[in-house]
């Protein structure tokens, strides 16, 4: 006997039928949007009543739990490169006690706060793992004395100052004055230094119209020079001074401005112990 196959071709309901596919995509995201809409109804309730809040805070606490139990709590901190900076004024900026969670801290924050020291001028905040907290700084390095409404005030080779800091010990650094004097410095001591012979012996600065400088050596010698070409006359004057002593104890002053012709300002009656005539040369 010979067996019966049978194929049956299944059709969708006329119900399904009757739905074209793009009302069926319709009423799925309505359907997905009531629920969303729905979940977060519920959502917003319970934080108006402090629900979620409360998971939350519970849920810190117990993330804190797992971090202290795992050992990662501050045992110590240690500290790189101050010299100027107290290791107390140092912990005090950090804020952070022994047995703070490790993990927790808020690195930017606490470097932030270390560069708010006088002295520092940049830091970093780094962990250690397990207990360890490190901190690096590079310090400020004093470089003059600004005059300003006649107060004096230290300030670093940037031309920024270095507040709530005791002068004495700093005296002997030049006396900087000037309008906008502070935003010139760093080109000042860069010009300065190209002549390590006369570098050390600059006492004060003026700075005038904004233009050019007038350099005091030795807090005797008043140095006039030029606008334009600063750098090659005071080159020059330290070349000269080598060669000759040229800033010899009867000068008062030397006018650089004229680049063939300099000018050297005497006390009266007195007179050069050797010519000196074109000086700048050629």
């Amino acid at each position: 006997m010979q067996g019966l196959m049978v194929r049956l071709r299944l059709r969708p309901s006329r119900r399904q039928a009757a739905l074209p596919r793009w009302m069926r995509r319709t009423l799925f995201v309505l359907t997905l949007a009531a629920v969303v809409a729905g979940y977060l109804a519920t959502v917003a309730h319970l934080s108006r009543n402090g629900w979620v809040d409360a998971k939350l805070a519970e849920l810190g606490e117990w993330r804190d739990r797992q971090i202290a139990d795992a050992g990662f709590r501050v045992a110590s901190v240690t500290a790189y490169g101050h010299r100027k900076t107290e290791s107390a004024a140092l912990r005090a900026a950090l804020g952070v006690e022994p047995g703070a969670p490790l993990l927790e801290l808020d690195l930017p924050a606490l470097r932030a706060r270390v560069e708010a020291l006088p002295w520092v001028r940049v830091a970093s905040v780094e962990r250690a793992l397990p207990d360890r907290l490190i901190v690096r700084v590079v310090e400020r390095e004093a470089a003059a004395l600004l005059q300003r409404n006649g107060r004096l005030a230290l300030i670093d080779g940037t031309g920024t100052t270095i507040p709530n800091t005791s002068l004495g010990p700093f005296s002997d650094l030049p006396v900087v004055t000037g309008p906008a004097v502070a935003a010139a410095v760093p080109g000042l001591l860069a010009l300065l230094n190209q002549a390590p012979t006369l570098a050390p012996r600059v006492t004060g600065a003026t700075y005038l119209g904004k233009r050019r400088w007038d350099v005091r050596l030795d807090d005797r010698v008043w140095v006039r020079l030029p606008e334009e070409r600063a750098e090659a006359a005071w080159l020059r004057l330290a070349q000269m001074e080598m060669e000759h002593g040229v800033l010899n104890d009867n000068i008062l002053a030397v006018d650089l401005r004229n680049p063939r012709q300099w000018a050297f300002r005497l006390p009266p009656g007195m007179r050069l112990r050797m010519a000196i005539e074109d000086a700048a040369g050629s």
